[in-house]
């Protein structure tokens, strides 16, 4: 052989080395990034808001009876759908139960006002709904004051056992307060 073919021979080994040399080695791949949390959902940052370990118990548990509501994405069509699907009805429900009480006890006045209490809470609540998104809170937050009124009103009936409209208002309250929270947002 040639002294040429040895030199060729070697110049192409020469060359095969330096492009495997510097040819680039693949990177591990990369670890895959874990699963992204899910954020909390609307509802479920409004009844988390106050900070109140009770508060969220009761208000996750009403709000997850009604599946609509759950879905809903943004603050003013949750507020809107809570007041027409939930507030306005147990509203309603809960005035009825308040005027059947008026009537076992026409006597007690401290019931009698609680009655006007609940209608001024009906008025306002229904009233919420047509406000502008501005306005729904402070609606709601009227009716939430006249539910407070109620309250103080049954602290003055010493005669008749008044637990069951309590237990009204402490349910309206949660009603008014999750409106109030997530109209806050708007």
């Amino acid at each position: 052989m040639a002294p040429s073919t040895y030199l060729s021979f070697l110049l192409t080994i020469s060359m095969i080395f330096i492009s495997h040399a510097i040819s680039p080695t693949p990177a591990p791949a990369p670890a895959p990034a874990p699963a992204p949390t899910p954020s909390p959902k609307l509802y479920q940052n409004v009844c988390k808001e106050p900070g109140q370990k009770d508060f969220e118990q009761r208000c996750l548990k009403l709000i997850e009876s009604y599946p609509q509501i759950t879905l809903i994405e943004d603050y003013l069509t949750f507020s809107r759908s809570f007041l027409k699907i939930v507030a306005i009805d147990k509203a309603i429900k809960s005035q009825q139960v308040v005027r059947e009480i008026t009537e076992k006890y026409p006597s007690s006045e401290p019931i009698r006002e609680c009655f006007d209490d609940y209608s001024t809470m009906v008025v306002e609540v229904k009233g919420a709904l047509g406000e502008d998104p501005e306005m729904i809170g402070l609606a709601v937050k009227y009716a939430s004051d006249a539910l407070d009124m109620c309250e103080r009103r049954l602290a003055n009936e010493k005669i008749v056992n008044t637990s069951s409209i309590a237990t009204l208002n402490h349910e309206m309250e949660l009603c008014t307060d999750i409106v109030v929270i997530a109209a806050g947002h708007l």
